[in-house]
Parts: C-alpha cells; structure tokens; sequence
C-alpha cells in the first residue's frame, strides 16, 4: 500500500514559456503549490489474497494483459471458447 497526497501547482508561464513537466523544471518558473490535507489517500498496490487479486483483475475491462489463460479453470476455459 502506498499513500498519496494530491498537490495542486498554479503556475504564472510567460510567452513562450513551457508548462514545467519535472519538480526542477517547476522550480526553475513562477509557482504556487496548494495542499490539502484532507485529500490524503491510501492506495492498493498489491493483495495478499490471490482470489481477491484475480476477482479485480477479471472485473477490470483494461486489464486484458494481465489475463493469464494457464490460470483459467477448465470452467473458465470452456466460456471462453463459446464467446
């Protein structure tokens, strides 16, 4: 699990000027950062429980990469076969 906190960068870009894409590029222009606390969030990064990961896997529409056909039950592989 990795937490997250959301940062909100108001930059002032002068003519010509580029948006900033790294910290020092932001550090090199005009800048206002916001942060707000309540904002703070905890994300899932990887599941200890094999089935939970493979029920998030299989309800994910873009997750097609990560659909192993050697994990399918023979269940799986047959429904798999008729669509």
């Amino acid at each position: 699990m990795h937490r997250y906190q959301p940062r909100i960068h108001l930059v002032r870009l002068g003519p010509g000027q580029n948006i900033p894409v790294s910290p020092k590029e932001l550090q090199e222009v005009e800048h206002k950062t916001f942060v707000f606390p309540e904002t703070v969030f905890t994300a899932v990064t990887a599941y200890q429980n094999q089935l939970i990961t493979k029920l998030k896997i299989d309800s994910n529409p873009f997750a097609k990469g990560f659909r192993d056909s050697s994990r399918l039950t023979d269940f799986d592989r047959c429904l798999r076969q008729k669509t």
